[in-house]
């Protein structure tokens, strides 16, 4: 049975154990989880109800390691898996890592490159994958279905992944912060919030899963649910007054140039 190794649980790195987990990728005994300690690897183990490593040589035992820490602890952590002999896969998850970075520090590993969002953990992600030159197409497909299972996966060019990681990867908190502020309004408006977030949070799945079924260009179905002088297109221009579309590009750029920060530090 193939197994799967996890070096850090902590938001995208336990949202994927959850993830393969629930889609019966893995079984619990077939994955290994790492933590900062081999006190915290027991902990970790314990929350998913899978392996503890207490050694490195526990993860790269493994046929895929999935490397998921944060970027400042990300080359101590590459430092040790070095001294590791491995011939394995290994997919960075590393904001601002490159594939030139890994390849430098573990020359022997297979690398790949992930950018997953969180929501992976329910079975909707997105995730883009770019991996070394001249992998085999054949592992290439492993990590693509992999992160198939838990949503959408696309292979990309590197350069891709990280604008899709400006988008995609954050998201997420882009959509948690409109649903903060739909709920908000709500209750401005004088609903119960349980009722105001219930109705906000279906609206916003009803209208992505209603673009994503028919296919049409958003500004088409928007149209659809304007009439002239109503109140939607009053809610839309009062919406555009405010900037929310200079607001969400923003947003996207700053997560983009935070990530071309993250990666000069990586070299």
């Amino acid at each position: 049975m193939p197994t799967l190794g996890i070096i850090g649980a902590g938001m995208m790195g336990g949202a994927l154990i959850r993830g393969v987990l629930a889609a019966g990728l893995y079984a619990p005994q077939d994955i290994v989880v790492q933590g900062r300690t081999p006190e915290r690897s027991v902990e970790d183990a314990a929350t998913y109800g899978v392996r503890a490593a207490q050694t490195p040589a526990d993860v790269t035992a493994c046929d895929v390691i999935v490397l998921a820490v944060k970027p400042d602890v990300a080359p101590k952590v590459l430092q040790l898996l070095s001294s590791q002999a491995y011939t394995g896969v290994l997919v960075s998850v590393v904001t601002g890592c490159t594939l030139a970075t890994l390849a430098a520090t573990v020359p022997t590993y297979t690398c790949v490159r992930a950018m997953p969002n969180t929501p992976l953990a329910v079975g909707a992600g997105f995730t883009a994958l770019a991996a070394q030159a001249g992998v085999a197409p054949d592992v290439v497909e492993v990590v693509r279905r992999l992160f198939a299972a838990l949503g959408e996966a696309v292979i990309v060019e590197e350069a891709t992944l990280e604008r899709l990681g400006a988008l995609a990867g954050a998201g997420p908190g882009y959509v948690f912060v409109m649903l903060d502020a739909l709920a908000d309004a709500g209750v401005r408006i004088g609903l119960p919030r349980p009722l105001a977030l219930r109705a906000a949070t279906q609206t916003l799945y009803g209208a992505a899963y209603m673009q994503r079924e028919s296919g049409l260009h958003p500004a088409a179905l928007r149209d659809q649910v304007t009439s002239p002088g109503g109140t939607t297109i009053a809610g839309i221009a009062a919406m555009e007054r405010e900037g929310i579309r200079t607001a969400l590009t923003e947003a996207v750029l700053a997560a983009y140039r935070r990530n071309a920060e993250l990666r000069q530090s990586h070299e």
